[in-house]
């Protein structure tokens, strides 16, 4: 059986994100991300970090989640 597109994309975006965020779509067709990571310290939210992102499609998604990291790496760095 061939997998469409869109299953495509999220088996890479659960391969690629495994262990950080758990990711699916919603029965409306949007694409939600969610930290396994447990809580964010208030550093991390002043930072720019959030718990739970969403976006219309796969490539908006990981967008989002490479702006996430980003974020992550300005936030551990102190900048």
């Amino acid at each position: 059986m061939r997998l469409s597109a869109e299953d495509a994309a999220w088996g890479r975006m659960r391969d690629r994100y495994a262990g950080a965020w758990s990711i699916w779509r919603s029965d409306r067709g949007r694409w939600y991300a969610t930290r396994r990571t447990g809580a964010l310290s208030r550093a991390e939210m002043d930072a720019g970090l959030v718990m739970t992102v969403f976006g219309d499609d796969a490539d908006e998604l990981t967008a989002i989640l490479a702006e996430q990291e980003r974020f992550a790496v300005q936030a551990l760095s102190g900048s």
